[in-house]
């Protein structure tokens, strides 16, 4: 009895799990229709109107560069209801043109939707989304958008940069010009010193 309700439950948990990871692959928000993300992106959206009398069933895309070769397969992924479903390739080629189609399978074995093609853009052209790849954009990106703007503000921000130098010591200009200032007054009174010895010797010369 205890090995019965043991593999009851394991059944069950089972289920529930199956059951939550198909509501989760429908549940995911899907675009419309399969949608070129970028140079390197699509989203493949696909629908399944019928399970064949299965409770669930295997769903994935094929896709390749060449019309009825299908090199990659995406990811597969199990679903328990009809409904829309998507899953996104990344590391894509830009400029490239791709065949893909839908695929499912349940018990009674795999089977595909039609042939449809899907074109990443190359860099500077437009994506799905109304986006434009590579080029400039109209917007403003720097702080001068005048000649007359240029020429006022390159001055300045150097006058700005000299007086922030000076009022903040960095070069200790002030203690540079102080003892400058100390040089010149003692070499004035040097100077105005031996010119007043000089003028002392001349008189004593004068008088002998």
């Amino acid at each position: 009895m205890k090995t019965k309700a043991k593999k009851i439950i394991f059944y069950l948990i089972m289920t529930a799990s199956m059951i939550t990871i198909g509501a989760g692959a429908l549940a995911q928000t899907c675009p419309e229709k399969t949608t070129v993300n970028g140079p390197t992106s699509i989203t493949f959206v696909g629908g399944i109107t019928d399970l064949g009398g299965d409770t669930q069933a295997y769903v994935w895309f094929e896709y390749g560069t060449s019309s009825g070769n299908y090199t990659f397969k995406t990811e597969k992924k199990i679903v328990t209801q009809l409904g829309k479903y998507c899953i996104t390739v990344n590391n894509l080629q830009p400029c490239t043109t791709y065949y893909y189609r839908a695929a499912m399978e349940n018990k009674a074995g795999p089977s595909y939707g039609a042939e449809l093609t899907k074109t990443t853009p190359c860099t500077g052209q437009t994506t799905s989304s109304g986006q434009v790849l590579g080029i400039a954009t109209a917007q403003p990106t720097g702080l001068i958008k005048t000649i007359f703007s240029d020429f006022l503000l390159f001055p300045l921000l150097i006058a700005s940069f000299l007086l922030f130098v000076f009022k903040s010591h960095i070069l200790k200009w002030e203690e540079w010009l102080d003892e400058r200032k100390k040089e010149y007054q003692k070499f004035k009174s040097e100077k105005l010193l031996r010119l007043k010895v000089s003028q002392i010797k001349l008189k004593e010369k004068l008088k002998i």
